[in-house]
């Protein structure tokens, strides 16, 4: 078998199986459209500004949702919708950014905002793609709700649509509570194996415990950068 599939485990994560790797080199493989695969967390602080960044890879052509957050009275408050044409959701409000990713390669998404400013940026690769402002200004990301990767929410932790289920691997996923640089990021989809950026409100090793369904968690992570990527 080959090394980049060392252990493959299903809606748990096998720590104590494989030794000898980061907590953070793990990916998750989300193989069949449907609505019982996905990993979820609860606890969302509330946030003025953030950037969320993952690398995914995908070759599915439905509306793939790697990353959603509702809280109670707003099922988008935020999302990452639509692999094929990447839509922005926050606070219900939302904005194509004009990025797509399911071409069966490795990509390093991020997304940043800014409420004073309502400044939106997306970037695919490092490079960035879409530069707003305007957005949803002056709106808040509330806090507690449950976030979910690999499905949309129409309530919490609820009302998933397989044509919305996520379809590939992710891994990597992290949010900050400010608005990272286009350097910072620049530097991360750089990353060979994948693994540069650590969350301050949410790290890639905190969804570990929220895998659920057949999620696979693939041990150490297959995810390389394409040596494309400028």
């Amino acid at each position: 078998m080959s090394l980049l599939f060392a252990s493959l485990c299903f809606g748990l994560f096998c720590a104590g199986i494989v030794s000898g790797y980061s907590p953070k080199n793990y990916a998750l493989h989300f193989q069949s459209q449907g609505v019982s695969d996905y990993a979820n967390i609860w606890g969302m602080r509330s946030l003025t500004q953030f950037t969320v960044c993952l690398w995914m890879k995908s070759s599915a052509t439905n509306y793939g949702t790697p990353f959603s957050y509702a809280v109670t009275g707003e099922d988008n408050e935020l999302l990452l919708y639509n692999y094929k044409d990447f839509r922005v959701f926050i606070n219900g409000g939302n904005r194509k950014v004009g990025i797509s990713a399911n071409d069966g390669k490795w990509h390093h998404i991020c997304v940043s905002w800014k409420s004073s400013t309502g400044a939106l940026k997306a970037y695919k690769d490092g490079v960035l793609k879409h530069n707003s402002i305007n957005f949803q200004r002056g709106d808040t990301i509330k806090k507690g709700g449950s976030l979910v990767l690999g499905q949309e929410q129409d309530g919490l932790q609820s009302g998933f649509t397989s044509s919305q289920s996520f379809q590939g691997t992710m891994t990597n996923v992290n949010v900050w509570s400010w608005v990272l640089s286009s350097f910072s990021i620049k530097l991360q989809s750089k990353s060979l194996f994948c693994m540069l950026g650590t969350g301050n409100v949410y790290r890639w090793d905190d969804f570990k415990v929220g895998v659920k369904g057949k999620t696979a968690v693939v041990i150490p992570s297959p995810c390389r950068r394409p040596l494309l990527i400028g």
